[in-house]
């Protein structure tokens, strides 16, 4: 599954680096890509062994609340 988030504290390329690094260690994340001029994430993963609230819930901790984007 692929979803864009909406991510509004992004603000330059170490809050792109601090949300990849606090995704990666997700287990059935399979790519994260950071737009810092639109502030989104888009993130594919694998269903079966992540959900969407629990990469909401790591952003949220790394200091970038998000939403999914409509």
């Amino acid at each position: 599954m692929v979803v864009r988030l909406n991510a509004p504290d992004i603000a330059c390329k170490s809050c792109a680096a601090a949300i990849t690094n606090a995704l990666q260690g997700l287990d059935g994340l399979q790519r994260v890509s950071v737009d810092i001029p639109t502030k989104t994430v888009d993130v594919q993963f694998d269903e079966d062994r992540l959900t969407l609230e629990q990469i909401l819930q790591r952003l949220d901790e790394a200091g970038f609340p998000a939403t999914v984007a409509s």
